[in-house]
């Protein structure tokens, strides 16, 4: 499951995944932060701490949902466990790829990843 929380104010998209998360949750936030519309770069913060599970299968479609996400985000903080290391280096080479700046957060430095985002909206070039 996937909570998304939104502020418009700051331009911060939250996504909290819990549970048993799927592939096809994984590609859907994607395709929710590209049909957001915005004129402003996306702050996104996504806290993978509290997964339970995740059979994690790359595919096509996802690299082209991710990469057309890419275009509504400046910079995309990613809080987890070593555990889904594969996961988050995987998103982050797709979003770097496409000029988005991406940081990986032990669970513990969730503050700092939240600092680091900051919450001013920025006019995307």
């Amino acid at each position: 499951m996937i909570e998304i929380n939104l502020s418009l104010k700051e331009c911060l998209l939250a996504a909290r995944f819990r549970g048993a998360v799927t592939n096809t949750e994984f590609s859907d936030l994607a395709a929710t932060i590209a049909d957001r519309g915005s004129a402003y770069g996306a702050l996104i913060y996504l806290d993978w701490v509290r997964v339970g599970h995740w059979k994690f299968a790359p595919t096509a479609s996802g690299v082209i949902a991710w990469r057309r996400a890419a275009r509504m985000i400046e910079r995309v903080a990613i809080v987890h466990d070593h555990r889904l290391n594969r996961q988050a280096a995987w998103l982050a080479a797709i979003l770097r790829n496409e000029g988005v700046t991406t940081r990986s957060w032990r669970p513990q430095d969730a503050a700092t990843a939240l600092k680091w985002l900051g919450v001013e909206c920025r006019q995307l070039h």
